[in-house]
């Protein structure tokens, strides 16, 4: 490709929901990574320079009145949901979704065939003013973590972009996150820069085929990250959560108004990485980058869906107690 961008343990892991991945004792400069107006300010130079590939739109507003901002590229007619900072603190997500959406707006053969075979639409920061106020939720008109309000439906983000997703219908779905800088690979004393959730439902709810193509997701994003560096990955810990984002796209809805959309999302995982730092902010976005890229292109040619899961099935599971969870 490319694209260039500066053992097993019992079936039911623990899981704690965690709380910010940037503490209060810590230094890290937010000054490093995109916030609001740099999104702002850079999917306009992308729709500008892209002569016409990539269109910039709002789903809505946030709470404090931000525009909830997403881009959409290629003319497929399979819709493909990629998705970033869904929570405020977990900063390197909206620079990732941003470099991969000036990716697909360029001129090598992979970013073309995407384009020609997949719509995609992507959100760079689904939580403005989460990460304007770098917490983990929303602001107002209360602190709701957005990644479980596809539920009750109390904010006004949750809101529209449910009424993006039913509107443009996404075969597949990726959203990313950070975690703690520090956890380890179950087993070993290896530290895990990178987790990945083919599930935030049980098997159970969803359907053969849904669960077939998140793990066929999972085992390519996988085989992409495998030597890449000093990359130590890891299975993110079994959970099933209904009101989550991703959960709600494979169950099909229902809508804040109890409606049915009438379609399910066929697969939608979730990738997590270490917590943001300067001396390593670009090898953090690559190991969102390289993965989404390769899973867009699979999805694009068709290859996804013959692809094995084996490489998710021998993933090792991480230690419990990371922070910022999806």
């Amino acid at each position: 490709m490319s694209l260039l961008f500066v053992g097993q343990s019992s079936a039911d892991p623990a899981h704690t929901p965690g709380g910010p991945c940037i503490q209060d004792d810590q230094t890290v400069s937010r000054s490093s990574v995109a916030d609001y107006d740099d999104t702002v300010r850079t999917l306009g130079q992308i729709e500008r320079s892209s002569n016409g590939l990539v269109t910039v739109d709002s789903a809505g507003v946030s709470g404090e009145g931000r525009e909830l901002l997403y881009a959409t590229v290629g003319s497929g007619g399979d819709v493909f949901w990629l998705q970033g900072r869904i929570h405020g603190n977990e900063l390197q997500g909206t620079q990732a979704v941003l470099d991969v959406i000036r990716w697909l707006a360029g001129g090598s053969q992979e970013a073309r065939m995407i384009r020609d075979n997949l719509t995609v639409v992507a959100i760079p920061l689904y939580n403005p003013d989460g990460a304007e106020a770098n917490i983990r939720q929303s602001t107002t008109p209360n602190r709701i973590d957005l990644n479980r309000d596809w539920e009750n439906f109390a904010q006004p983000e949750s809101r529209a972009f449910y009424a993006l997703w039913e509107a443009v219908r996404p075969k597949l779905a990726l959203d990313v996150h950070h975690m703690s800088s520090a956890p380890r690979v179950e087993g070993t004393n290896d530290l895990n820069q990178f987790q990945i959730g083919a599930r935030s439902i049980s098997p159970t709810r969803m359907t053969d085929q849904q669960w077939l193509t998140n793990r066929q997701m999972a085992s390519l994003t996988l085989e992409t990250l495998d030597g890449y560096g000093q990359t130590h990955t890891a299975r993110y810990p079994d959970i099933d959560i209904t009101n989550a984002v991703l959960s709600r796209m494979l169950l099909g809805g229902p809508g804040p108004d109890g409606s049915d959309p009438g379609f399910q999302t066929q697969g939608a995982i979730f990738y997590e990485v270490r917590s943001v730092g300067q001396k390593s902010n670009g090898y953090l976005t690559n190991l969102f980058t390289r993965p989404v890229t390769a899973v867009l292109t699979a999805a694009a040619d068709g290859s996804l869906y013959g692809h094995g899961v084996s490489s998710w099935e021998a993933e090792p599971y991480a230690r419990s107690g990371s922070c910022g969870e999806f």
